[in-house]
């Protein structure tokens, strides 16, 4: 039986070289295929990928499979997932006007911005081919283009309702903690409900234990976000510098936390409003430095970090999925012990 480390690293394996694959079946002779491969080369944890082949092992397990085929059949949904994941990530940092990733410089600003979209468009079509000529049942085949499909348009209105969020706090109006985590709900939460579900359904799950997992993922996917809007304050994000969020405008977790903490006429609130606010290439290292400091003031990192806590502790409910839920959960646990 293969322990998450030896699954982890399998996955990577597995992955890589069905990309490759896809590179020289789909892109031969295209001038986006070096720009991809530039893409999905600069890293990356490929932790939906290892979703998916941990969903359809945690349940094949319980059921009896032999795992290498299981693993082998699930690699093309497994590649689906990633392509349309960094597919996203492609577009936001255009968006958001982000000019570096993982420590490198971001597609768009490595070429052409128009190249760019291009490469991002490919990539969310490049999928359904891929589960289309996957050794699928024709029935496996339209439930897994449904589920990419339906998760990827959730994951575009999350983005758009993200949009719609900064627009209204740019009117000066009231954003709730509610509202935001209805955004992280399809932005975020899709795209670990993506590979879950599609992992549980090649190994043969039942609408039950798809039900259960689903919701598992929707908190796992608000516990990733506070998690990830944490580690730009208090991390490394690999962005280049600390607070990108606040230069870029965007909302987070605990900025919106901060802003229903402070009173609503309070001169802090207006000093944070004006910052958050302005053009980014107007935004200082002081001012981001007085964003955090405010924060701290007012508690908000303890407080994330609790909510934090609570949504782990409502993904680890589906006991069915224990042992993949555990080993996510465990992993979003210990990055947020780090700060």
């Amino acid at each position: 039986m293969k322990t998450w480390e030896n699954l982890q690293q399998e996955a990577i394996t597995r992955l890589d070289r069905a990309f490759q694959a896809s590179q020289g079946h789909f892109f031969m002779g295209s001038p986006m295929r070096g720009m991809l491969e530039y893409h999905f080369q600069s890293g990356g944890k490929r932790l939906r990928p290892l979703l998916v082949f941990g969903a359809a092992l945690a349940y094949a397990r319980k059921t009896g499979c032999d795992e290498e085929s299981l693993l082998t059949l699930c690699e093309p949904y497994a590649l689906a997932v990633e392509l349309l994941h960094n597919a996203t990530l492609i577009h936001d940092d255009i968006q958001d006007g982000d000019r570096s990733r993982r420590g490198a410089e971001t597609l768009w600003v490595k070429y052409p911005t128009a190249q760019a979209i291009n490469c991002g468009d490919a990539w969310f079509f490049v999928p359904a081919l891929l589960i289309q000529e996957g050794s699928y049942t024709n029935d496996l085949k339209l439930s897994l283009l449904e589920l990419l499909q339906r998760k990827t348009l959730a994951v575009i209105e999350g983005q758009a309702q993200e949009f719609e969020l900064k627009e209204r706090f740019g009117r000066g109006e009231d954003v709730t903690i509610k509202q935001y985590l209805a955004m992280v709900e399809g932005k975020t939460s899709a795209l670990f409900s993506m590979p879950l579900l599609g992992g549980a359904r090649i190994a043969g799950a039942g609408e039950l234990e798809q039900k259960a997992l689903e919701q598992s993922a929707l908190h796992l996917g608000h516990a990733f976000q506070i998690q990830d809007d944490l580690l730009d304050l208090w991390g490394d994000k690999g962005r280049g510098e600390a607070g990108s969020d606040i230069a870029e405008g965007k909302l987070s977790y605990p900025l919106v936390l901060l802003l229903n903490r402070l009173g609503r006429d309070a001169h802090e609130r207006k000093k944070v409003e004006k910052i958050v606010a302005a053009p980014r290439e107007q935004t200082s290292a002081e001012d981001i430095a007085y964003v955090i400091q405010m924060m701290e003031k007012e508690n908000v990192k303890e407080v994330a970090k609790d909510d934090f806590q609570r949504h782990l502790r409502e993904a680890r409910q589906a006991t069915f999925w224990s042992e993949v839920v555990d080993y996510l959960a465990g992993w979003l646990d210990e990055k947020v012990k780090e700060f």
